[in-house]
């Protein structure tokens, strides 16, 4: 199984020096055990769809080198608005029903703020 589920991260819009820094996500999810393959096909066709919403900066997918059920999401959104629109797009809401059903507990998100100085 490959660890690295997407290329590296890209940057899809330039900001300009007034914009403020982007909203990070990460969602760490864990599937039921033999379902692994089933969550990965389904992150994986969904990845192009995310990462050409608007707002989108970055969305890659990586699974765990230590545990193969749990696969993380790193996501950079332009703004809150970003997000929330992301989070009511049809392919995450069709997708939704499917996760409930193979992941062994519910998906953790993290929201994180960039430090001055760092990138990603």
């Amino acid at each position: 199984m490959s660890h690295a589920l997407t290329a590296p991260f890209r940057r899809r819009h330039a900001r300009t020096p007034h914009m403020t820094s982007p909203l990070n996500v990460v969602a760490i999810m864990k599937a039921k055990p033999g379902k692994e393959a089933q969550l990965k096909n389904l992150l994986q066709s969904a990845l192009p769809q995310f990462q050409h919403e608007p707002g989108c900066q970055a969305y890659a997918l990586l699974t765990d080198l230590e545990d193969p059920t749990r696969f993380v999401s790193y996501e950079s959104w332009d703004d809150e608005a970003a997000l929330q629109a992301h989070m009511k797009a049809p392919t995450l809401t069709n997708a939704m029903p499917v996760l409930e059903n193979i992941l062994a507990e519910p998906m953790q998100q993290i929201r994180l703020n960039q430090l001055p100085g760092s990138t990603v």
